[in-house]
């Protein structure tokens, strides 16, 4: 695989691993299947997280242009009973670092923190670390300047986790880069999740290399019918700036896909899922903020700074988050990325015989 940390652009997307064939699953809402109101999101190259899917997602993501999955990662559940089938959510990392196509693209670990998910004891937490540096050996795991690259999920969540003491917040965070250098691998670079429009204090992320957010959206009054994309898009882009002025740490923009949780029940507001047109102004919008500062993307060596971001979401398939070719939009969002990204790196795995072999 070429280094695609030699891209002048970084294009991630989260990637979600809760979608499971067991009953009950997240294609249920109260005991109904909501794909049958909803039968555009039904995705295309396999309804659940399992090897033979992520083989096929790998090599979509790869040919237009996506330089790594931002993999969500959850600690197991004492208690079992709180969320059925929970053990599947780590399929993700596990399919991918299997898959016979990892070489196309790269991944690397957000460990999600919020409740009941979370990482109680030192000794829960050093042997969790070994875990993640084992991951970090893969030859596909995300590096920016050789460091590792790693997000915990939320920053307020991991401060209560740890009595609210950032001392204890930064004994962790060094624990975790301790164990991965004993590793073998480089100091890693770590960031935490934050709201766009928010500046912690100086101390509660002083032990973090960045920051970035999963996703946000304004909050407008529920209606009967989904509020535009461009309330979405611009909200973002409002936060990217706000943290560009304001931020402590460099700041990794996220760009929406879309957010419409109205399957799941959720009580927040709805909005409309990007047309092609306005997806690709969304991608134009994000090379021209990575370019214009020098506050948004990844930290590297000395006087480098990766221009990166991640996309929520690739498969958040209940809230409308979505750039996974789906039966409603097919390639779009894909082909959006494509068209802005897509020459940059080097030629797609698509227009490959390999790629052909592979699918």
């Amino acid at each position: 695989m070429s280094d695609q940390t030699k891209r002048e652009y970084l294009v991630g997307i989260y990637y979600f691993a809760g979608w499971w064939p067991e009953q009950p699953n997240k294609y249920h809402t109260a005991g109904l299947n909501w794909t049958a109101d909803y039968p555009g999101r039904v995705p295309s190259l396999g309804l659940y997280v399992e090897q033979q899917t992520m083989d096929k997602e790998i090599v979509a993501a790869a040919s237009y242009g996506v330089s790594f999955f931002q993999i969500l990662w959850y600690p197991p559940l004492k208690d079992a009973g709180k969320e059925a089938h929970a053990e599947h959510l780590n399929d993700g990392v596990s399919c991918f670092m299997a898959s016979k196509n990892s070489h196309l693209m790269q991944f690397c670990v957000e460990y999600v923190n919020h409740a009941p998910f979370t990482i109680e004891t030192d000794e829960a937490w050093e042997s969790t670390c070994r875990l993640w540096a084992q991951w970090m050996q893969h030859p596909s795991y995300l590096k920016v300047d050789g460091r590792p690259v790693f997000k915990i999920h939320g920053a307020h969540q991991f401060l209560q986790q740890n009595g609210n003491d950032p001392a204890r917040v930064a004994k962790q965070v060094k624990t975790l880069r301790r164990i991965v250098q004993e590793s073998g691998l480089p100091n890693p670079l770590v960031s935490t999740g934050i709201m766009p429009y928010e500046k912690p204090l100086e101390e509660h992320i002083e032990a973090f290399d960045f920051a970035t957010t999963y996703m946000d959206m304004p909050m407008l009054p529920v209606t009967e019918t989904p509020h535009p994309y461009s309330e979405l898009i611009n909200h973002a882009v409002g936060g990217w700036e706000y943290q560009a002025i304001h931020a402590d740490k460099l700041y990794m923009p996220y760009v929406p896909s879309g957010w419409d949780p109205r399957p799941w029940k959720d009580p927040r507001p709805s909005f409309d899922a990007p047309t092609r047109e306005e997806w690709v102004s969304a991608m134009r919008i994000v090379k021209r903020e990575l370019d214009n500062s020098h506050r948004l993307g990844i930290p590297g060596s000395i006087e480098h700074r990766q221009k990166a971001f991640v996309i929520y979401a690739w498969n958040e398939y209940g809230e409308g988050g979505i750039v996974a070719p789906t039966q409603g939009e097919g390639y779009m969002k894909l082909e959006g990325i494509r068209a802005v990204f897509g020459s940059v790196g080097s030629k797609p795995a698509e227009d490959t015989e390999e790629a052909d072999e592979l699918i």
